[in-house]
């Protein structure tokens, strides 16, 4: 008897069990489906192809400008040149400078000075050694130059111009006294650059010649000092 009532129990306990399984209660969450994973295909014909953007850009027209070198100058002297033996007069010239490079420049000189009287003329009354055609004091030179110090210089606060120092060397002649010798010359000078076209010079320099045009033949130095201006082009 007792172990019908058990049976009977059990079996009512398992209907009950099943019962609530299928039940759908408010806690119970559905779950999400699960889909198959898409694959790419492999079949390149049917590949869509991608899309390139193309960024658009507003080209601006830029000017290249045209900068030219200026490496010549042409320009003219005037100062004061001391011819040995023959007192110091005015002296003037033409110059023409071209530059290899920043440091060094040819440079082709032709001036005209005026020779004086000598001591023995001034002391002696009326002797003249020389004619006045004699006393012109004419020489043409090529030299080369270098710029040993390129630099600005200041003048106030707000205004800077370039400057160079520079020694300068060469040959040429000298035409005096009826005579035309071989000369050397040799000197120094200083450059400022006002404008970009412009160049204002100081030079001193020594002409150098062997002469025997008193008697005695020696070398004589011809000291000239002259300032000048010379356009670039």
């Amino acid at each position: 008897m007792e172990s019908r009532i058990r049976f009977l129990l059990l079996g009512l306990s398992c209907c009950l069990m099943g019962g609530c399984a299928s039940l759908h209660w408010p806690w119970h969450h559905k779950a999400a489906p699960v889909t198959a994973p898409v694959t790419a295909s492999n079949d390149d014909d049917n590949a869509v192809p991608p899309v390139v953007i193309e960024p658009e850009v507003d080209r601006r027209k830029i000017t290249v400008p045209k900068i030219k070198a200026h490496d010549s100058e042409l320009g003219i002297n005037f100062g004061i040149m001391s011819i040995e033996d023959f007192d110091t007069g005015p002296v003037s010239s033409l110059r023409y400078d071209y530059h290899l490079t920043e440091d060094y420049f040819f440079e082709a000189n032709y001036g005209r000075a005026k020779g004086g009287k000598t001591s023995y003329e001034e002391l002696s009354g009326n002797v003249q050694l020389l004619t006045d055609a004699e006393r012109q004091f004419t020489y043409y030179n090529v030299s080369l130059g270098y710029n040993f110090l390129p630099g600005e210089i200041f003048i106030g606060r707000k205004l800077a111009m370039t400057s160079a120092l520079y020694v300068i060397g060469g040959i040429g002649s000298v035409k005096f006294g009826g005579d035309q010798n071989f000369s050397l010359n040799f000197g120094s000078g200083f450059r400022v650059l006002p404008t970009n076209w412009l160049s204002i010079h100081l030079d001193v320099q020594d002409i150098a010649i062997k002469s025997d045009l008193l008697g005695v033949y020696r070398i004589k130095n011809n000291m000239e000092a002259t300032i000048g201006a010379s356009a670039f082009f």
